[in-house]
């Protein structure tokens, strides 16, 4: 019953006045009917046929009701109708809005959870970029050191070329030497044997002097060879010592000019200042362009490993050109006026 009542609340009200005018309209009719509330009885008992006794009875009152007006009622009931069915539009509307927010509600939640979705596959696809940069930096400066130790190979190759080249054309002048040092003897041995001939001709005749001078021309024959045989070995040794020679003043050049560079380096390093914070590690190539008299004309500082930052390169060129004017080779012919140098403070 309580909950048809919570449910109908304009329905139950009305009912309830409707019973309560009724219920006032009956009173007011049993107020106000005529007197005649008494009629006359006679009781006959079956076995007595004589007449029997009057007696007198109350009257019942009939039941008057009020008559209520149809069209009060009928609009009254249309009313409640109208009522019931404008609140049930409106719980329908209630609800259709209800289930329109729940809709749109749930369709914020899917977008929020798309949209994070989305920003979560942007932040894995950032990460995975970052670390594919950060292996592609890696593979680069591998590839970089790779390329450096093979320019150095390179470098060393050309240089061990470069040196057998000379070593074989100093072999060559050597044989050139030597084969027109045999051409000469053969020259002079067949100068020898027309000589010789020519002497056999007259000892024919001549048969003592001809002993004679076979003897003498054995003797000039065996000092010339010897003679030969003792330049050969002078030219031999002096090719050698010119050899040795050759090679200390190339290895005292080459150190030289590695002291050069080495001097002009810790000239550079001796001037490094930064205010940054540096990597131990950091490493770049420093490429200048002098005047004879140590004057700087350009700065590149390039190949720069993975720990040098832009801030290094900047610091390293201000060291180079603090420490202008450059020392001097310690020979004029070793000046360079290009330098190169790995530069590490």
């Amino acid at each position: 019953m309580i909950p048809f009542i919570l449910r109908h609340p304009v329905a139950f009200s009305f009912a309830v006045l409707l019973h309560i005018f009724i219920l006032l309209g009956l009173t007011y009719q049993n107020f106000m009917s005529p007197d005649d509330n008494t009629i006359q009885v006679t009781l006959t008992s079956p076995d007595d046929k004589a007449t029997g006794e009057k007696t007198t009875v109350e009257k019942m009152k009939p039941m008057k009701t009020t008559l209520l007006d149809a069209k009060t009622v009928q609009a009254a009931l249309d009313k409640v109708k109208k009522e019931e069915a404008d609140k049930k539009r409106q719980q329908k509307e209630l609800a259709a809005k209800t289930q329109a927010e729940k809709r749109r509600i749930a369709l914020l939640q899917q977008q929020k959870m798309a949209e994070r979705k989305k920003i979560e596959q942007a932040k894995l696809q950032t990460e995975a970029e970052n670390r594919k940069a950060e292996e592609a930096a890696k593979l680069a400066a591998i590839q970089k050191q790779k390329v450096e130790a093979e320019k150095q190979r390179a470098i060393a190759e050309s240089q061990k070329a470069e040196q057998a080249k000379k070593e074989a054309l100093l072999a060559e002048k050597q044989r050139q030497e030597a084969k027109k040092q045999v051409e000469q003897a053969q020259a002079a041995r067949k100068a020898e044997e027309a000589k010789k001939l020519a002497l056999q001709e007259q000892i024919k005749q001549h048969s003592e002097e001809k002993k004679l001078l076979e003897q003498e021309a054995l003797k000039a024959r065996l000092l010339k060879e010897q003679e030969e045989q003792e330049t050969q070995i002078q030219q031999q040794i002096a090719a050698e010592e010119a050899k040795k020679r050759e090679k200390a003043k190339a290895k005292q050049l080459q150190d030289l000019t590695e002291v050069y560079k080495t001097t002009i380096a810790s000239a550079v390093r001796q001037n490094w200042r930064t205010a940054a914070k540096i990597s131990d590690k950091a490493e770049c190539l420093i490429t200048i362009t002098q005047t004879p008299n140590g004057m700087v004309s350009s700065v590149k500082v390039n190949q720069c490993n993975q720990y040098a930052n832009a801030q290094f390169k900047k610091d390293a060129e201000s060291a180079v050109l603090r420490s202008q004017p450059l020392p001097q080779p310690p020979m004029k012919e070793l000046f360079d006026r290009n330098i190169q140098f790995k530069f590490k403070p």
